[in-house]
């Protein structure tokens, strides 16, 4: 078996959910990431402001922390900014053109480099347009 082969069957072993834990995990890690970029702060910085050990603060930027809402939610405060975001649909219709149906989700404004703006997600199922 070659070596990309054997991979890519390890790969099918793994389950979705622990493919999603580690996105949204390395996801979180590039946030906080920018985040201190764009405060200029050090790995360091953040832990004297967060009472922790740098060990800690390290552990969590190289992806080896599980985060728990209430970790997020301090890292949050501390950063001044959104480092997760749940999308909220606030209302739903089908919009027709000619053939073509779709549904649009209309959610709540999102942050986006401290302002708010309006997002609308547009999602085109099958059920809405068989061609889709």
């Amino acid at each position: 078996m070659k070596r990309n082969s054997f991979l890519e069957e390890i790969r099918k072993e793994i389950p979705e959910e622990t493919r999603r834990f580690v996105e949204h995990n390395a996801d979180i890690v590039i946030r906080v990431n920018e985040l201190l970029d764009e405060k200029g702060w050090t790995q360091k910085k953040l832990s004297e402001n967060m009472a922790k050990k740098p060990s800690e603060i390290s552990k969590w930027l190289k992806g080896e922390h599980n985060f728990t809402l209430r970790s997020l939610a301090k890292l949050e405060v501390e950063l001044g900014a959104s480092i997760i975001h749940v999308a909220r649909t606030i209302s739903s219709e089908i919009v027709s053109s000619g053939s073509k149906k779709m549904t649009v989700h209309r959610t709540h404004p999102k942050e986006i480099k401290g302002e708010f703006k309006k997002v609308d997600f547009v999602k085109r199922s099958r059920k809405d347009n068989p061609a889709a």
